[in-house]
């Protein structure tokens, strides 16, 4: 049974049925019933109420290659493009990924070593992306917002929740995003 829902989850993500990897081969010999529990989490975003599937396989893009996962990178970039977007799209959700680690890094050390003299340090990174980007301001954020969760910036999560909500984002859109970033990261521990 579990072999099926394996293989099922595989398909779900566009793998070879054969796929196969030490963590997964440990849940199967331990017949681990959290297979089927990620198989259903992950499937219920791509028919979300607050997200598009297009939207969905790209914030899980953008958390794959965060997290440097690039089986799942792969996959979720090509099940983005066959959900309609594009390629610059693609690259805006990987850009994203890449300017959000910076940001991160940065912020989470000011925030922990809470000293002034950090605070009032130029950063000096180079952020233009921000300004325009291919995939809108809104969704721009709400992928920053994913990233800087998965990357536990606490200081970077706040101000893009902000940003959300005064572009006029639902907490409801913003907390479905924040689950399945943590889902896609659990996802990239047992497919890798």
């Amino acid at each position: 049974m579990l072999n099926e829902t394996l293989k099922d989850l595989l398909l779900d993500l566009g793998l070879e049925e054969n796929y196969s990897n030490p963590s997964l081969d440990m849940l199967l010999a331990g017949d681990s019933k959290y297979l089927r529990d990620l198989r259903m989490n992950l499937k219920g975003f791509w028919k979300s109420k607050d997200l598009s599937e297009k939207e969905a396989h790209l914030i899980s893009l953008a958390i794959a290659n965060n997290d440097n996962n690039t089986c799942l990178e792969k996959a979720f970039s090509l099940k983005a493009e066959a959900a309609g977007a594009t390629k610059a799209e693609i690259a805006d959700a990987i850009a994203c990924a890449s300017l959000l680690t910076i940001n991160n890094v940065m912020y989470r050390f000011r925030h922990f070593m809470g000293k002034e003299s950090y605070e009032q340090m130029r950063a000096g990174l180079r952020m233009n992306i921000m300004l325009n980007p291919v995939l809108g301001k809104e969704f721009f954020e709400l992928v920053s917002l994913c990233v800087s969760a998965v990357n536990g910036c606490e200081q970077c999560v706040k101000s893009h929740e902000a940003s959300l909500i005064a572009l006029g984002t639902t907490e409801s859109r913003i907390f479905e995003a924040i689950k399945l970033s943590s889902v896609t990261s659990s996802i990239g521990k047992v497919i890798y």
